[in-house]
């Protein structure tokens, strides 16, 4: 989608119309790259192009061996509650609040201009939450939203917390277009 298109998704009615048809879908900017969260200082590192400024969300995708593997997960979590949007911090939960969040993830996340390679983001993410799940495997997080300009960029991505509990289960980093509206 390019800034034409998504300046006619905002639009009252005519964006309703194309959001409806799907037009105002953005595909992922990149997905599936492959991380090992069992490791700290694990990274990804990878090019990509933003078509249209506005925030964009990066993700963390979780596939376990068995749905039962995944209905048992302790790490990843199994709900959502208010507590996972913006910079809530995990002991800033009330206790009895934070069952089924899962525990924190914390991701250092550097994105610089391709061209220059002027750093734009260098920020700590601390993802927790499940975001959604598949019905079978996986399930999703969150690591944050990434407000980004128009033009071309090099991600790169560490785990800074070996998540010793996530042994054969595969983790991949996604940053997602979202929806044009």
């Amino acid at each position: 989608m390019g800034p034409t298109t998504y300046a006619l998704c905002q639009k009252s009615f005519l964006g309703h119309a194309m959001w409806i048809t799907g037009l105002c879908a953005f595909p992922p900017l990149f997905s599936g790259q492959n991380i090992d969260l069992s490791t700290t200082g694990a990274s990804v590192t990878k090019s990509f192009e933003v078509p249209v400024e506005k925030s964009y969300p990066l993700a963390v995708r979780f596939e376990f061996p068995s749905v039962e593997a995944r209905l048992s997960d302790q790490i990843v979590g199994e709900r959502y509650s208010e507590h996972c949007q913006g910079d809530v911090r995990y002991d800033a939960i009330p206790e009895g609040q934070r069952k089924g969040l899962g525990q924190p993830i914390p991701f250092r996340v550097v994105v610089r201009k391709a061209a220059d390679h002027a750093i734009v983001i260098d920020r700590i993410f601390v993802s927790l939450c499940l975001t959604s799940h598949d019905g079978k495997n996986a399930k999703t997080r969150t690591i944050g939203w990434l407000p980004l300009a128009t033009g071309n960029y090099v991600a790169e991505i560490t785990n800074l917390e070996g998540q010793s509990s996530l042994l054969g289960v595969k983790t991949a980093i996604s940053l997602y277009g979202g929806q044009g509206k």
